[in-house]
């Protein structure tokens, strides 16, 4: 049985998972703090640079927030797709890029620190994924993070 924060309405049991999406601005700092801006820009073939990642991170980090909000109160949505070329930043440091992924991240972080246990399960769809709960889109939301900050982190240590 997980316990409820009495304060806020929110559900302890899901706290180290919004954790765990919080940690990811930080874990990618220390590792976008071992580039220069020209190892930041530059990719090499077939890989997209640091920089062209984090833009994908920032984009896919709105649209999957945008759609774990309307879970939370809408029923059973469907995340809409997104051009996400037409979205590419071009702010030119890493530190402002960062920035934008840990406002993004942040937005949906303050709605699931106080989001109701009952809403954890209400349903959203994807297409060409199917249904899934708020819960396991959150997982989801955050492995595709971690699986990008990881591919940055090996680009990093290979330089």
């Amino acid at each position: 049985m997980s316990r409820i924060d009495f304060v806020t309405g929110a559900p302890e049991k899901y706290m180290p998972m919004v954790e765990e999406l919080a940690s990811i601005p930080d874990r990618l700092s220390i590792i976008l703090d071992r580039l220069n801006s020209n190892e930041f820009r530059q990719s090499r073939d077939p890989e997209w640079s640091p920089a062209r990642i984090l833009n994908h991170m920032i984009s896919y980090a709105k649209h999957n927030g945008e759609f774990i909000n309307q879970m939370a109160w809408m029923t059973d949505p469907t995340r809409s797709e997104w051009d996400e070329e037409s979205e590419l930043s071009m702010q030119d440091t890493s530190s402002q890029l960062l920035q934008s992924l840990r406002d993004e991240i942040s937005t949906t972080i303050e709605l699931l620190s106080h989001t109701p246990d009952a809403q954890w399960g209400r349903p959203g769809s994807i297409s060409n994924h199917g249904r899934r709960s708020l819960r396991q889109q959150l997982r989801s939301h955050i492995d595709h993070l971690n699986s990008h900050t990881t591919q940055i982190e090996q680009i990093v240590t290979s330089n």
